[in-house]
């Protein structure tokens, strides 16, 4: 950092720009009231003394006119060396720009207060999320090796196969909090994109879930006939639609009904995944998205899927932002859920409105009918 001097300061900027202001009023009096055509250098020079004196006046009143700012410097300078949640102090005799130069900082340190918060719980969050699998790893090996070669092989097989499943809980926790922390750090969260039908990733899920989903819950993919081309990155956005299905079997109840939807309208791609499960309360679904975040601790998971780790829809959040498009939801407490993803067209298909007319008016009565269902679908299971 450069040395600063004492006229590199504000109040010394001030008192230089006040005598100046100061003295060309003299100087104009000067040749105007005594009709001065020249300065005489012998009578210019009774006007000399004039600067100090005006130097010395100005330092002192700018003096004044920044003391409010030299106390707040000194209360922020105070508070820098002390616990972040404290505040500066507001008083309403001061003037009106340092009032608000102290609010906002202030509300600088809320924010910082906020997002220390939010850090600290990430780092909780994220600790017991690790323990938990690396406890259950430690004590079945543990078991393993006290018991030596007299291991039954019932509890051998159960116990590798305890260890294979958390280690894979692990290996998937560690690789969402890297794509987290990369989101953070500002870095690209999608690889390249490229032009494909977006049909091929719901045919991708749907073939997996079909596996994987109860055969008491049905599930029913329903995509337009027309290719829907977009500009995007596959992978990333299977990892969305893959997470937001799969969600919507673990919230649905045996003999419920999930339903996924594409279309398009508006110049946009409108994914849409409809349940009639449990549904999320109003107080959840302003932390829906949240990192760790999960409606039901306490449910019991399907074991086809594997735990949680609460940070899906966080991450799904993250990838549908990344393409420029948004997740909206709708639930009611056992009415099911809806969550609407709406991703834009590449600009070259943006004429193609008659598509959209045709597609969307297909889909949009079959997603008419699974919402509309969704109470009906709970009460008769």
């Amino acid at each position: 950092m450069n040395k600063k001097y004492p006229w590199d300061s504000i109040r010394a900027r001030t008192t230089l720009a006040m005598t100046i202001t100061s003295l060309v009023p003299i100087v104009l009096c000067y040749f105007l009231f005594f009709e001065r055509n020249s300065i005489n250098i012998y009578e210019f020079l009774w006007y000399l003394p004039l600067i100090p004196i005006l130097i010395m006046f100005n330092w002192y009143f700018a003096g004044v006119i920044l003391m409010p700012v030299n106390q707040l410097l000194d209360s922020i300078t105070n508070l820098a060396n002390r616990d972040i949640h404290n505040r500066v102090e507001l008083s309403e005799a001061e003037p009106t720009e340092t009032i608000e130069l102290a609010s906002s900082f202030n509300k600088l340190l809320n924010r910082l207060e906020e997002s220390l918060n939010i850090q600290c719980q990430f780092v909780a969050d994220a600790s017991h999320e690790l323990r938990t699998p690396l406890t259950s790893i430690q004590g079945y090996t543990k078991l393993l090796l006290r018991r030596g070669q007299n291991v039954d092989a019932k509890l051998m097989v159960e116990a590798l196969q305890t260890i294979s499943d958390e280690s894979g809980r692990l290996i998937r926790l560690v690789s969402d909090l890297l794509q987290l922390a990369r989101a953070d750090a500002g870095q690209a969260v999608i690889n390249q994109k490229t032009d494909f039908d977006l049909r091929r990733v719901f045919y991708t899920v749907e073939d997996t879930v079909s596996v994987l989903a109860p055969q008491q819950i049905e599930v029913k993919f329903v995509v337009p006939d027309e290719p829907v081309i977009i500009n995007a990155d596959e992978d990333r956005l299977k990892q969305v639609f893959l997470n937001l299905t799969q969600n919507a079997i673990k919230a649905t109840q045996s003999g419920g009904k999930v339903t996924v939807t594409l279309r398009v309208e508006n110049n946009e791609a409108i994914a849409r995944i409809i349940d009639t499960g449990i549904g999320i309360a109003p107080a959840d679904q302003k932390r829906i998205f949240d990192r760790f975040y999960r409606v039901e601790r306490s449910r019991v998971r399907s074991k086809g899927y594997g735990g949680g780790t609460g940070l899906g829809l966080a991450i799904a959040l993250t990838i549908i932002k990344a393409h420029d498009g948004n997740i909206d939801l709708v639930s009611e407490l056992n009415q099911g859920s809806t969550f609407t993803i709406k991703l834009p067209l590449p600009a070259k298909l943006a004429s193609q409105s008659s598509i959209g007319k045709s597609v969307g008016g297909k889909n949009n009565k079959i997603e008419t009918e699974a919402m509309s269902n969704n109470s009906q679908s709970v009460n008769n299971t």
